[in-house]
């Protein structure tokens, strides 16, 4: 699946995994080595919410952008370049959106800044 940044006018995957069912969203991109620098991991959820959807980076290998993604394929909000977890308890953060979203897109590090995404932008998919 191709996802295409409509206000930006540029692609921001070409290549990206959906995650429809629960175990595969929960997993995400945990124990992975890494992500392609298009490459995307798409969470679809049922019932916009601002409450029921985060991301905690425990598991991960690898720092990514988290995009979250409301019902209208609006950018709710983007978080740069999220590191994994530690035994340090003060990494253990969890995030979360502050709009109701319908999807989580994961990202290589630094592709939302390159690809200039921002929160009230318009996504295709």
């Amino acid at each position: 699946m191709i996802i295409t940044n409509k206000t930006r006018k540029t692609v921001l995957t070409n290549k990206t995994e959906v995650a429809k069912s629960n175990w595969k969203k929960m997993l995400g991109l945990m124990f992975r080595g890494g992500i392609d620098d298009n490459a995307g991991f798409l969470m679809e959820f049922g019932k916009p919410s601002k409450d029921l959807y985060s991301i905690w980076m425990l598991g991960m290998f690898f720092p990514i952008d988290i995009i979250f993604i409301s019902a209208e394929k609006e950018v709710t909000d983007v978080y740069e370049n999220v590191s994994p977890v530690s035994f340090n308890p003060m990494t253990w953060k969890v995030y979360a959106p502050t709009k109701p979203v319908k999807w989580i897109l994961e990202v290589k590090a630094g592709r939302a800044r390159g690809m200039k995404t921002k929160a009230g932008d318009r996504l295709s998919f």
